[in-house]
């Protein structure tokens, strides 16, 4: 159990990110507000952002212990030649290596086949987006011509915009996301989705049903242990 087992108590009159910090430790929330953060990107910067958020660290924070630093430095050397030998894609070969994407799923999949211990707050955000938003290996939009992959890639595609929606809401208006109890809610989370859609969807009309919204969002939430 992870949670906080210090003996302190917490009274009516705290706020809930105060009851939360007592009950999980301030250090995981912390980590799991990271990766709702920059779970929201589609690649990530392998150098600078990748290999930083592998370790729990949020990218551009200056480092003072330098065993952590000597450890990403040698993360970094390895992803290095596992690219070399196409064990991990990287979006823009092309470029300077310091450059390199990654995309976020399949640089946490590299990690767990090279047996790297990664924080559970990301292990467990990647699971699920592995197992239900993850889209299917169809051919590139451009290349579609067939009605029925057109319409599969589009409905995966909206999938990924609720997800990437409700982490945003968590993240950056966490008071939108909570019902009268002020416990955060899966239904409260997809109507104001719904309601500002063209936030994330642009002029396109979901393809989701705000009950379905409700199930992925319910799913994530759960998958991710975030305190309601």
């Amino acid at each position: 159990d992870s949670r906080n087992t210090s003996p302190e108590k917490y009274t009516p009159t705290m706020s809930m990110r105060e009851k939360e910090k007592i009950i999980y430790g301030e250090d995981k929330l912390n980590r799991q507000r990271l990766y709702e953060k920059w779970s929201c990107k589609d690649k990530w910067i392998l150098y600078k952002e990748g290999i930083p958020l592998l370790f729990g660290i949020e990218p551009g924070i200056k480092l003072t212990e330098g065993d952590i630093e000597q450890k990403m430095e040698d993360l970094w050397l390895h992803a290095k030649d596992c690219i070399n030998k196409r064990l991990l894609s990287v979006i823009n070969k092309d470029l300077p290596e310091k450059e390199w994407e990654v995309k976020p799923v399949d640089l946490y999949c590299w990690a767990t086949v090279s047996r790297i211990t990664v924080p559970e707050e990301l292990s467990y955000l990647m699971e699920f987006v592995l197992q239900t938003v993850k889209t299917p290996e169809i051919k590139p939009e451009t290349e579609i011509d067939n009605i029925n992959d057109r319409e599969d890639y589009n409905y995966q595609r909206h999938r990924e915009l609720t997800l990437g929606a409700a982490v945003s809401l968590l993240v950056n208006a966490p008071e939108l996301c909570r019902n009268t109890k002020q416990k955060i809610n899966a239904q409260v989370i997809a109507s104001n989705i719904i309601t500002n859609s063209e936030i994330w969807f642009a002029e396109e009309k979901p393809l989701l049903a705000q009950s379905s919204m409700e199930d992925l969002v319910n799913q994530y939430i759960k998958e991710v242990k975030i305190n309601s």
